[in-house]
């Protein structure tokens, strides 16, 4: 009765002595064996049986034998032990059996000879849910990967939008300040003008009074000269219009930024329009050399005036953007120099430095949003992926050149007409090794 209980149970029972030769296979095991195998299977050996797998079952028998301990293996492990097809209930379709082997020593009661009893689960139901579990946890985990993906362009992109549109505002409240620096830059020019004047005229009473000093008497030309050198009148004199003629020079430089600053700030029509691109230039190095004095700036254009349709916010945007980073680059002594190349059919900005250079390990990240290389608080590293984000509006094209302690070469190209489309290609900006 138990032996009958053994042989209908729907797991494989197989049991094998130490020589390895099967002793027993339940219905389950012999239902699966070859036709001529299944009379003459008693004391064949297991790796004859199922030579597919004999060495690795050999070796797990083994172990059993030796060790008297059970022995596992999981179908993730090795998923097809013996050459068995699995039904599904339902439709009958016969796959490859995915199965669970349990090995466990035991004694035959009639003798002293150790033996070791098969146990073999058919889990292809069990794995094959498993697997689908799996594709599915892949799937989502790519479409979770892909929408992290598109948060941070979504991130990117808001924090672009907040920094132009903060550009934009800054841009416009520089504008307002300038122009309000204007009248008492105004009045403070009038005033010298008008001290100049004045310190004209008492030089030149002062000059009378000295030209007629030896018409006076002893005493009072010993008081006159007392009076002037105790003012120091020879030193005022040569120092005084020396003093103001610099300081109307200063003002004049100050009058200068202030009107480059308000030109190159403020817009007075949105979308594509016609720049002059060396008056942006020129008012670009302007102001940037207000801020950055220690390079030297360098300008070169073929032509006095050359014009390009494009939007004077976004383009002059970058081209600070870039400037300024090459200024920053410049520790000491150096040169900057902005040329001006006129194509067939586009216009090329090149950015020339003398700086830091960047590292190799750095040329390829250096337009991602938020990659800087600043101290923590001098840079949010928006810069660059704001100017290549403004190119890629004009369909235009960034390419960046570089070597750490020679510099660095940035060009930017746009078309002369307006791109017809806003759309843009997906092409990364182009890096490549630069030496001097």
């Amino acid at each position: 009765m138990f032996e009958q209980l053994v042989s209908k149970l729907p797991v494989g029972i197989g049991i094998v002595d130490e020589a390895f030769n099967v002793v027993y296979l339940n219905d389950f095991f012999l239902d699966r064996l070859p036709h001529e195998l299944r009379k003459d299977y008693k004391e064949q050996p297991v790796t004859e049986l199922f030579k597919g797998q004999g060495k690795f079952l050999k070796r797990r028998l083994k172990s059993v034998f030796v060790l008297q301990h059970p022995s596992f293996s999981y179908w993730e492990q090795r998923p097809h032990i013996f050459p068995f097809k699995s039904s599904r209930p339902i439709t009958g379709e016969e796959t490859q059996m995915y199965q669970n082997m349990e090995i466990i020593p035991i004694k035959d009661n009639t003798s002293d000879r150790k033996l070791a009893c098969i146990f073999l689960q058919d889990v292809t139901a069990q794995a094959s849910y498993f697997r689908a579990q799996q594709k599915l946890s892949q799937a989502l985990k790519k479409e979770h990967a892909e929408q992290r993906k598109l948060i941070r362009k979504l991130d990117t992109a808001q924090s672009q939008l907040i920094q132009a549109e903060k550009m934009a505002s800054t841009g416009q409240l520089a504008a307002g300040i300038a122009h309000e620096i204007n009248n008492p830059i105004g009045f403070v020019t009038a005033n010298l003008d008008t001290l100049s004047q004045y310190a004209s005229h008492l030089l030149a009473i002062c000059d009378g009074v000295e030209s007629q000093i030896t018409h006076f008497t002893e005493e009072m030309q010993e008081q006159m000269q007392s009076l002037f050198e105790s003012n120091h009148y020879a030193l005022l004199k040569d120092d005084i219009t020396e003093l103001i003629d610099e300081s109307s020079e200063g003002l004049s430089r100050v009058r200068d930024i202030v009107e480059n600053l308000k030109n190159f700030s403020l817009e007075t029509a949105d979308g594509y329009q016609n720049i002059e691109v060396c008056s942006v230039a020129k008012q670009l190095i302007t102001l940037i050399s207000a801020q950055y004095a220690k390079p030297v700036y360098k300008f070169e254009c073929a032509k006095e005036k050359l014009e390009v349709i494009g939007d004077p916010g976004t383009l002059k945007q970058a081209l600070m953007n870039v400037m300024i980073n090459a200024a920053q680059a410049i520790e000491d002594k150096g040169f900057i120099k902005l040329s001006i190349i006129e194509n067939d059919n586009d216009i090329a900005f090149k950015i020339l430095d003398s700086g830091c250079g960047i590292a190799e390990q750095n040329l390829k990240r250096i337009f991602e949003p938020f990659f800087t290389t600043k101290p923590e608080g001098q840079g949010q590293g928006l810069g660059l992926s704001v100017a290549y984000t403004a190119i890629e509006k004009h369909q235009g094209k960034v390419s960046i050149s570089s070597k750490e302690g020679k510099g660095t070469v940035v060009q930017i190209t746009i078309p002369k007409s307006p791109p017809q489309s806003s759309s843009t290609d997906n092409s990364e900006p182009a890096t490549e090794a630069f030496s001097k």
